[in-house]
């Protein structure tokens, strides 16, 4: 009779399953390229606002130094129409860079320090047709803590990110519940300039095409040759920069305008980047208060304030109630000027919170010391 020994494999074993092993080599590697790769999109970040600085400055140079400059000097329309190119442009620009390191400085968001969930008692039946960003009990395991509804781990920044939108490297940062607005004003201030910029650009793009062989002839008449190509040279960097710079206009505008579309339907139906490619969603989406009040849920109800980088003082306390909008709460909800007791407010509504208290400009949780957000006011 023939006996079959087998054995079970141990922990312990020397010779362990080389298939387990090979699984396990793949996951240690896996985990050491996303963390390089997160690492690279943050070093990116720093490089791509680089970027931006330098466009900006090369449309500067272009069309205040190089075109519209020179011919305020001029007298008549031409003088006057290059003043209003001139203040126009500067106001636009002026508004793309508060916007854009309005985006880039503020914290998106923050979960306060000790948030906790509400009770498990009041936990709807159906779970499972509801998407992640829907659900009120939501623990993360990488920042070991509980998190609340519409807020997202970004792996880039290693935190979770109140209604997180997504890390864009165009501004080293995430984009979330308190920097969202600041984001879509600089895409929206971002497409003006450069459609602006490419119009009054046109003509000069033109003409130094045409204009081209005159210029060589009078710079070169009654000078030597040095002079000559001392002129030539001048003429061919003001044509690469006009060349440059409208066509980088052109091609922003057209990129941004489809992206800003996206934003705005987006906006408008109180939905995130993350949460549009979730694939479980309660329909109709839950979080859809109407158009109108979706747009304020963003900018808030003060018309003023809504072409701004800033947020109102009703806003800011809206804001705070981000992290609270079916339950939860943090321990310092009272230091923010926040009621424990009342509901959280919505777009439109009355801020609510304790009488001769108000929250600050900063967001919950931002402070070194804890969860508290007290500072001045705007």
């Amino acid at each position: 009779r023939t006996v079959t020994l087998t054995r079970e494999a141990s922990p312990l074993d020397p010779n362990p399953d080389t298939g387990a092993m090979a699984e396990l080599g793949w996951n240690v590697f896996a985990s050491k390229a996303c963390q390089l790769g997160h690492k690279l999109i943050k070093a990116l970040g720093s490089v791509m606002v680089l970027v931006v600085l330098g466009v900006i400055g090369l449309t500067y140079y272009t069309t205040v130094v190089l075109v519209y400059g020179p011919r305020t000097e001029e007298p008549g329309t031409e003088g006057k129409f290059a003043t209003i190119v001139l203040v126009v442009y500067h106001g636009l620009i002026l508004m793309v860079l508060w916007s854009y390191f309005a985006c880039v400085l503020t914290d998106p968001g923050r979960v306060p320090d000790g948030w906790y969930p509400p009770p498990e008692d009041e936990e709807e039946a159906v779970e499972s047709s509801k998407s992640n960003s829907e659900k009120r009990r939501r623990f993360c395991r990488k920042c070991a803590a509980w998190k609340p509804e519409r807020c997202h781990h970004c792996s880039v920044c290693g935190r979770c990110v109140l209604k997180m939108d997504h890390h864009c490297v165009w501004v080293a940062n995430c984009v979330g519940a308190y920097n969202y607005k600041f984001f879509l004003l600089f895409l929206t201030y971002t497409l003006v300039a450069a459609v602006f910029d490419a119009a009054v650009l046109l003509s000069s793009f033109v003409a130094f095409f045409k204009d081209l062989e005159i210029q060589r002839e009078e710079g070169a008449a009654g000078s030597s040759g040095e002079r000559r190509a001392e002129t030539e040279a001048e003429v061919g960097r003001g044509m690469v920069a006009v060349f440059v710079t409208f066509v980088l206009d052109v091609a922003f505008a057209a990129s941004l305008l489809g992206f800003i579309i996206m934003h705005v339907n987006l906006n408008l139906s109180n939905m995130t980047t993350i949460e549009m490619y979730e694939k479980k969603k309660t329909l109709p989406w839950r979080y859809n208060l109407g158009r109108h009040k979706n747009f304020q849920e963003v900018f808030g109800t003060s018309v003023g304030m809504w072409f701004v980088p800033v947020h109102s003082r009703d806003h800011l306390r809206r804001l705070l109630d981000i992290s609270r909008l079916s339950g939860g709460g943090y321990p310092e909800m009272e230091g923010d000027g926040l009621d424990p007791s009342s509901r959280p407010s919505r777009a439109g509504d009355s801020p609510k919170g304790l009488s001769g208290r108000f929250a600050s400009a900063q967001p919950a949780g931002r402070g070194e010391q804890g969860g508290g957000t007290r500072g001045k006011e705007i």
